[in-house]
């Protein structure tokens, strides 16, 4: 019988048609077509013509623009994932390289949608830093053509060129090879020179059309080099910026930056005129200006010698500062800037121009500052005239441009005027009171466009390198807020100016006096815009709480916060709340945090932060309140008690979170908080378990989105709730046991804390854990984990396996040890641990080139020996009963003691050693043919007796002879204990190693070993000759330790 199987995606046969079919197929609205397409699309990937056959469907401007969208789309990422690829079998062959690098120019440069022709541009840009200039050697060159033929030709064509170029200077730019940047350097030059000459005729036919003061009936033309001036200035800032190493020493570069200069302030003579035809034009005429900034100030960052050179910077860096101080003046009533990321990748910054170019003006001057106080960063070798002559200009331009009086004049600017909270921020609150609290707080970068955060960096800046110069009209400013005439704003302004220095000034202003005298006056007023003040007041003292917190401010602050929580109050609108809230956090992570000083604010706080997230919308900001909810929790400590009823009233409410990313943070921030309330409320905490078992049922089942993205907090939950659990267990906690044991044998997540998990099961539950159902599953997970390599999961692992057989005995005796022992012959993890033993046993018989090494480490070998010893230590008999099953005694013995007393070596814990030699020492009590097995190791024996008896019996009287491990009284509890330690320490006091005098043990069944084979004359005749004398010696001077002998 034939059996057809289809093969989705592979059936089809590779051509222009079928792929054409499959971009459109890929774009479909039905979900099953769009996958078949896809994977069609993955599948061909390998055809040598794929990629070929893309460029030409892109090229073909019959096709629709979606599928041609979609197919330079998947070029571009065959090209990222292939192009750099020439040896392996995915990549593209050297004939369709050729084919596609051919006519990669035409897909911008003859095209007429723009959006098409940057992305074909992206593609032309990845290629030539990878080909040039080895592959495609004439690619710039051929370029440098395009643009001379068409700078007085076809515009749209230059159009293409110019956006191509500025794609591939920026593609080359960001390379960090030497070789590409050699490359971009040595042909740099003829790039500007040609741009040069497209800009001045671009930009004077802009001028004249701006000035001829007519309507102009070819305006479109002039829009159209206007777009291509743009373009032009756009790639000639570029590689002005990563075409040279020494800017400065170019003529050409010393031209275009005075041309940049004067038409800065030509293009802002447009921007303030009236004209219609220039209203028109106004966000071309915007974009140029912004070119020019963006130049000035790369160029300061990225060559701060050269710009200290090249002509006028000194004057350049004066007029944005006159601008940027011209515009302070309006800052209050101006619209303010927003990242706008709607429909796009790329936010844009979105505003009035005068406030973006203030906003430049800024960051020039922090780069300008970086520039004179940090020498230049470089690795590349500069000649010794060069480094003078930068150092010179840098000292030169210091000294001129930060005065004294001019830095008081930029500090005074901006901390009296920019760093005011204006109307359009208050209308922008009001609009949106959630989502602009949101913004505020998450904008990190907001500093790079906005003029207020930038205002603030700038003032720190200034405050590090001129701290005594600025300092005393500082503290002057702040004498402003104890004046009760003094407004709102300023009010504002100055405690954001307060909360800024407060690390540079602390030691000089006595903020204390401040809080007491108007800052808790000023918490309380209730005049319109007042809630700008209480927000401004929190971050202040979140500023302040880390550097002088003291205990006789920490009540006023606690008191504030309390009040500004206070929902009753209309003037702690939710703004207000929500960032207190949030900066609560740093009040209770401060370091002279208290929980008995903050109790009697507990309650109301507890109870704001929980009804807040009632009232929230964002899910951001009610992860923050929840945090700050989990800190004071846990710096509560012992003290949050009382409280804990009201935390888990509240859990059911927020679990509810509606499903998302988001939803299920909401959920591990539950489960963290009540974490934390666990460990805070210790056993008090146990009345909980009825809310807190069914969470963590439901966030460990296998599948389920809660089990991925909650199971780690679920499982510390879990682990620390065991270890405060007052035995004995109730039903629903063990029977959660079973899902522990199928989680840590299920899986290589977590395991350390699963495996912690199951131990505190075996530690407080232990006759649950041996009951029939569970006993052979736990010493399957368990064992799975003592051969990896993780030394931290092996330790654990064996910790308990050896508590579970230390406590079947305890609780079972003899039987009850017996079965735990069948049940581990029987899972097979016996048997595995004597056939990796007799493996490095065989191992170790091979020599020379033949000789191969075990399977298991030597630090393996000590792990199964410590778990073989606790079974020994127990019930020797019954372990001899357990090696007989293996095979002849004498055989499974000669191999097994060979292993065991090398292994000796590998032991650096004194504890494990006498543990071995317990177990070893006890096999001398089997009788039969076990007692002669034992005496042809004599030697051996002695030998291993005399290292261990050494390093932990004491040499000095009066305990000459007594074992040092031994306890000499009942381990003391501490104040931290938790169920759990007390359990483990009470297993740990029943330690034989902890117990037994190693000496005596020792001596006492050797005597009785002796007296069996017929005294000592019979014993030294037949067994004792076969040790060496020396040894004998050695051992006899252990021995008469225990005489008091030394």
């Amino acid at each position: 019988m034939d059996f057809v199987v289809e093969v989705s995606g592979s059936a089809t046969p590779f051509n222009l048609y079928e792929l054409l079919r499959a971009l459109q197929a890929a774009q479909s609205h039905d979900h099953s077509q769009r996958e078949a397409a896809t994977q069609q699309l993955q599948n061909w990937e390998s055809k040598h013509e794929y990629y070929p056959a893309l460029q030409t469907i892109f090229l073909n401007k019959d096709s629709p623009t979606e599928v041609r969208l979609l197919a330079i789309i998947q070029l571009k990422n065959g090209i990222d994932k292939h192009w750099r690829l020439y040896k392996t079998q995915s990549t593209i062959p050297e004939l369709a390289r050729d084919t596609i690098r051919k006519r990669l120019f035409q897909g911008t440069i003859y095209e007429g949608d723009r959006h098409l022709a940057r992305l074909n541009s992206l593609v032309i840009a990845k290629v030539i830093r990878v080909d040039y200039p080895n592959a495609w050697p004439t690619c710039l060159t051929d370029l440098i053509q395009v643009l001379r033929d068409t700078k007085n030709g076809h515009q749209a064509e230059l159009s293409g060129a110019l956006v191509l170029l500025a794609r591939i200077a920026k593609e080359l730019g960001t390379a960090r090879l030497r070789k590409s940047q050699t490359s971009l350097q040595s042909i740099a030059p003829e790039f500007v020179y040609v741009l040069c000459d497209i800009y001045g005729a671009k930009s004077a036919d802009m001028i004249a059309f701006l000035t001829n003061g007519r309507e102009d009936q070819n305006s479109d033309e002039a829009l159209l080099a206007m777009e291509n001036s743009l373009d032009a200035i756009k790639a000639l800032r570029r590689l002005l910026l990563v075409g040279y190493e020494d800017p400065h020493k170019d003529n050409t570069v010393q031209q275009v930056w005075s041309s940049s200069q004067a038409q800065f302030g030509q293009f802002l003579g447009f921007i303030n005129s009236d004209s219609s035809k220039i209203a028109r034009c106004h966000e071309l005429i915007g974009k140029h200006l912004m070119q020019f900034t963006k130049l000035h100030i790369g160029m300061a960052e990225t060559h701060p010698g050269s710009f200290c050179v090249l002509p006028n910077s000194l004057e350049l860096v004066k007029a944005y500062w006159d601008l940027t101080a011209k515009f302070s003046e309006v800052f209050d009533t101006s619209g303010g800037i927003r990242q706008d990321t709607s429909g796009q990748s790329k936010a844009k910054a979105e505003g009035p121009l005068i406030e973006k170019i203030a906003l430049k003006g800024l960051l020039l001057l922090r780069a300008c500052l970086d520039l004179v106080r940090c020498c230049e960063r470089t690795v590349r070798f500069r000649s010794r005239e060069l480094a003078l002559e930068q150092e010179n200009a840098t000292k030169a331009f210091k000294a001129e441009l930060f005065k004294d009086e001019v830095i008081i004049e930029i500090a005074n600017v901006v901390i009296t005027r920019l760093l005011h909270f204006r109307k359009a921020d208050l209308d922008a609150w009001e609009e949106d009171p959630q989502e602009w609290e949101q913004q505020e707080e998450t904008q990190g970068n907001a500093w790079l466009w906005e003029v207020r955060p930038c205002a603030e960096k700038l003032f720190l800046d200034f405050l590090r390198y001129y701290k005594d110069l600025l300092l005393p009209p500082l503290l002057s400013y702040f004498t402003t807020v104890e004046n009760p005439e003094t407004n709102i704003i300023t009010r504002e302004a100055v405690y954001t100016t307060m909360g800024l220095a407060g690390p540079s000034v602390h030691t000089q202003f006595d903020f204390e006096r401040v809080l007491k005298t108007v800052i808790v006056a000023d918490a309380q007023r209730t005049e319109p815009f007042c809630q700008v003040l209480r927000r401004r007041i929190a971050i202040l003292l979140s500023q302040w709480v880390p550097i002088v917190a003291n205990e006789r401010t920490r009540p006023l602050i606690y008191e504030i916060f309390r009040h500004f929580l206070n929902p009753s109050d209309q003037h702690n609108d939710i703004v207000v709340r929500i960032t207190t809230a949030r900066l609560f956090r740093i009040i209770t992570d401060e370091f002279g945090f208290e929980g008995e000083m903050f109790s009697p604010y507990a309650s109301d706080v507890l109870t704001q932060l929980l009804d807040l997230l009632q009232d929230v919308e964002v899910d951001e900001a009610k992860l923050a309140i929840l945090e700050s909810t989990r800190s004071l929790i846990s710096r509560m400590d012992t003290h949050v008690s009382r409280f804990g009823d009201m935390v888990m009233d509240a859990v059911p409410a927020i679990w509810q979170a509606p499903p998302g990313d988001l939803g299920f943070m909401m959920k591990q921030s539950v489960l963290a908080i009540i974490q934390t309330l666990v460990m805070s409320m210790k056993t008090e905490s146990q009345r909980y378990q009825s809310m807190i078992l069914p969470l963590i049922a439901e966030a460990t089942q296998d599948g389920t989105d809660l089990y991925l993205y909650l199971i780690e907090e679920a499982l510390d939950l879990w682990s620390n709730l065991l270890r405060q659990i007052q035995p004995p267990l109730s039903s629903d906690l063990r029977c959660l046991a079973e899902t522990a044991i199928r989680l840590l044998t299920n899986q290589n997540e977590h395991t350390f804390t699963l495996i912690s998990i199951v131990g505190c099961y075996i530690m407080l539950s232990p006759e649950t854990m041996l009951e029939d159902q569970r006993r052979r599953p736990t010493l399957t997970a368990l064992s799975r984990w003592i051969e990896t390599k993780n030394r931290e999961h092996v330790n654990i692992a064996i910790k308990y396996i050896e508590s579970f057989i230390r406590l079947s005995h305890e609780l079972g005796g003899a039987n009850g040890l017996r079965i735990v022992v069948q049940d581990m012959m029987a899972i097979r993890v016996l048997p595995k641990i004597f056939e990796n033993i007799h493996d490095s046993f065989e191992a170790h018989q091979t020599t020379g080139p033949k000789k191969r090494l075990p399977h298991v480490t030597s630090l393996t070998l000590v792990d199964y020996f410590d778990i073989l010893s606790h079974i020994a230590v127990l019930d020797p008999v019954m372990f001899v009963e357990v090696l007989s099953s293996l095979g002849p005694l004498d055989q499974v013995w000669n191999w097994i003691s060979a292993e065991w007393f090398l292994a000796f070596d590998s032991i650096g814990d004194n504890n494990r050693q006498k543990l071995n030699l317990l177990a070893t020492t006890r096999l001398l009590e089997v009788d039969g043919p076990m007692q002669e097995l034992v005496l042809s190791k004599l030697h051996d024996y002695i030998v291993m007796w005399t290292t261990i008896l050494c390093q932990i019996i004491d040499t000095d009287a009066p305990n000459c002879g007594n074992d040092l491990l031994v306890l000499t009284g009942e381990p003391e509890p501490t104040e931290w204990d938790t169920p759990k330690d007390v359990r483990d320490r009470a297993l740990f006091a029943t330690d034989p190693v902890k117990r037994v005098q190693s000496l005596q043990f020792v001596t006492e069944r050797l005597d009785h070993l002796v007296d069996k084979v017929g005294g000592a004359q019979a014993f030294k005749e037949n067994w004792a000759v076969n040790v060496d004398k020396e040894v004998i010696a050695d051992f006899d001077k252990v021995t008469a330790l225990s005489r008091g002998e030394t």
